[in-house]
């Protein structure tokens, strides 16, 4: 569950080499970035203003619970993250388990430049993600309409959906992959973790993947966001997983939004 108040700051201090950066220049976000190393593991990033919130989630909120996370994982992960963003679970997840292999996934070029950024800058890394410029989704097509805010720089909430989000004014199509494609191409017959935080395309992604195929992933940690009352909510979603074999539990985020993660039973 996403933590609150002052355990925020425990989580900075577990999982950031220099918490200083954040306690004292927090207020500078606006005249730079803020660069953070993270711990033990040390990878060297930078936090510019657009994806400050995002930071926050992952390192201080910690909505993926990392360190318990961790110790579901075998030493050597095979992971796909899905809607990674600028990296920053990745960073996070390679800061407790240097040997994880991360296929990553994010349609947006200006997130994916600065993912390929932190990686140059961060040498010992560079074997460990493999970064795609693509959506992900469930059923074969060639192009996927996002809809996104009008900017050329970081973007957070870029959705299938046109009302996601109230700022979601611009619509661009990107390449894109089925989570079947993937699962076949890495060649491996286990996926140890999945990680989705794809703004809505979780539904599409898992509903429409053949069900012998999801059954090949050991763990997943999703964001789901209520959309409809019909399948694409939190309460059908979870219930589809639990009839493909799956332990599932979920705690909101908000209102809108849910950390759900889901294990293999057996």
């Amino acid at each position: 569950m996403p933590v609150k108040g002052l355990t925020r700051y425990f989580r900075l201090f577990r999982h950031i080499q220099n918490p200083g950066e954040y306690l004292f220049h927090k207020g500078k976000i606006r005249s730079r970035s803020l660069q953070f190393i993270t711990k033990p593991n040390a990878i060297s990033f930078l936090v510019p203003e657009s994806v400050y919130q995002v930071f926050k989630e992952i390192f201080m909120a910690d909505v993926y619970e990392i360190d318990d996370l961790v110790k579901t994982l075998p030493i050597k992960p095979l992971v796909i993250d899905i809607g990674a963003n600028v990296g920053f679970f990745d960073f996070l997840l390679l800061s407790k388990l240097d040997q994880a292999l991360i296929y990553s996934y994010e349609p947006l070029i200006s997130n994916v430049e600065k993912l390929e950024k932190t990686i140059l800058a961060n040498p010992a890394i560079q074997k460990n993600i493999f970064i795609n410029q693509l959506a992900v989704t469930g059923s074969a097509q060639d192009f996927l309409e996002l809809y996104s805010e009008d900017t050329e720089d970081n973007q957070v909430v870029a959705s299938i959906f046109s009302d996601f989000n109230a700022n979601n004014s611009k619509s661009i199509k990107v390449p894109c992959i089925t989570l079947s494609d993937i699962i076949r191409d890495t060649g491996f017959k286990t996926i140890d973790l999945l990680k989705m935080d794809c703004e809505g395309s979780e539904y599409d992604i898992i509903y429409n993947t053949k069900q012998e195929l999801i059954q090949l992933i050991r763990k997943m940690v999703v964001e789901v966001h209520d959309v409809d009352a019909e399948k694409n909510n939190v309460t059908y979603f979870t219930n589809y997983l639990k009839q493909l074999g799956f332990a599932v539990t979920h705690q909101p985020i908000n209102n809108f939004c849910h950390a759900l993660e889901a294990e293999k039973i057996g």
